[in-house]
């Protein structure tokens, strides 16, 4: 990770929110296909990040989970190390379970229908906060096919689980996720046990 990313997503509780206000325009990122995600919020707050490590893995013709990350194989691996110290560890993942792929006739096709939820993970410092959501995702290829794209916009997130250190200073955040990833079952199956592990790690909100 480049230092000019880290110092981006280095969200303390004490930097996060001018950290969020200047993110699009240190990075200036507009969405590529690659993998890319825009979380904005009702007050402006913004916070943009690219996915180099991306993979997915489907059930059937209808499901499918993608997931994207941004944190390095090491930061990765430290997930599941003993006594790990996580406060040097700032990145995000994002996990799309495709529950319903939308056929023209037969299924609603439009952006205020829901066929995938989300789970955007931010690590702040060692610090976590999971927000899930649902939106419309419109598959670019066939799910069963070797290769997914796609993109799902205004969805609407909640933060629902957090580590007691992690700030939350967005209000009524949406995302936009934009993606095209090619299937690798090992890598995803390892990626949703970080998944996993985060969420255990973190306390449900009431």
């Amino acid at each position: 990770m480049n230092p000019q990313k880290r110092q981006l997503i280095a969200l303390t509780a004490a930097t996060l929110a001018p950290l969020l206000l200047t993110a699009c325009s240190t990075i200036g990122l507009t969405g590529g296909s690659s993998g890319s995600s825009i979380t904005k919020d009702s007050q402006g707050l913004t916070f943009s990040t690219k996915y180099p490590t991306r993979a997915y893995q489907f059930t059937d013709k209808n499901t499918a989970d993608i997931y994207l990350t941004d944190l390095s194989d090491d930061e990765l691996a430290a997930f599941f190390t003993k006594s790990q110290d996580w406060s040097q560890i700032s990145g995000t993942i994002a996990q799309i379970h495709l529950f319903l792929n939308p056929k023209p006739g037969s299924t609603p096709i439009e952006p205020t229908a829901a066929s995938a939820s989300i789970r955007w993970i931010v690590i702040a410092n060692g610090q976590i906060g999971i927000y899930d959501g649902a939106g419309f995702l419109l598959p670019g290829r066939q799910v069963a096919k070797g290769h997914i794209s796609g993109s799902i916009r205004n969805a609407p997130l909640r933060l629902t689980r957090k580590t007691p250190g992690f700030a939350d200073p967005l209000i009524t955040p949406e995302i936009n996720i934009k993606f095209a990833t090619k299937l690798d079952e090992q890598t995803a199956i390892e990626l949703a046990s970080r998944v996993q592990a985060l969420a255990a790690r973190a306390t449900p909100i009431q």
